[in-house]
C-alpha cells in the first residue's frame, strides 16, 4: 500500500532550518523528563543558541509551567509560529487543550505528533529539544515521520 500522507514531506520542510534535534525520553512518567528537557533548552538558550522546546506529553504536559508560559499562544502564519517563553521557541498541546490531558493512545498519539510537527514553523534553530511522551508503550513504537518503515 502506498502512503499518500503528505505530512512527512511537510515536516521535512518545516525542520530544514533546525540543525540538531535532541530527544529527552525515558521508560515511564514521573522521572524528570520535562525538567531535564526544559533545563536543557534553557541552558542552550542562555549560551546563545537559538533553541526550541516541543512538549510532546499529551497526558501531563508540564514544560509550560516550568517555563512560565502562561498566557502565550502560537501565532498563525502559514502554520503555527511557536511563541517565545524564557527566550525559547515553545510548542505544546496545552495551547489547544486548555491545560487538560488529551485522551489519546497508540496511533492517535503519533498522528497528533505528526500533525503538530507538520503545522509548526520552527524557522532557524541550533537545537530543538523534544520532551517525549512517557513510557515505552504503543505510542513509543508508533510510526515516526523521519524513520523508514
Amino acid at each position: 500500500m502506498t502512503n499518500i500522507d503528505p505530512r512527512p514531506s511537510v515536516i521535512k520542510e518545516r525542520l530544514k532550518g533546525v540543525r540538531r534535534i535532541l530527544a529527552v525520553t525515558g521508560w515511564k512518567g514521573g522521572i524528570g523528563k520535562s525538567v531535564t528537557a526544559s533545563t536543557l533548552a534553557l541552558l542552550l538558550a542562555r549560551k546563545g543558541y537559538k533553541t526550541g522546546l516541543f512538549d510532546l506529553d499529551f497526558a501531563g504536559a508540564s514544560d509550560h509551567l516550568i517555563l512560565g508560559a502562561k498566557g502565550l499562544f502560537p501565532k498563525e502564519e502559514k502554520g503555527l509560529e511557536p511563541p517565545l517563553a524564557s527566550g525559547i521557541k515553545f510548542m505544546s498541546v496545552v495551547f489547544f487543550s486548555e491545560n487538560k490531558a488529551v485522551p489519546l493512545r497508540g496511533a492517535n498519539v503519533s498522528d497528533a505528533i505528526i500533525e503538530l510537527l507538520a503545522i509548526t514553523q520552527w524557522g532557524e534553530l541550533d537545537f530543538l529539544v523534544l520532551d517525549m511522551p512517557p513510557g515505552i508503550n504503543d505510542a513509543g513504537r508508533a510510526r515516526w515521520p523521519f524513520t523508514k518503515s
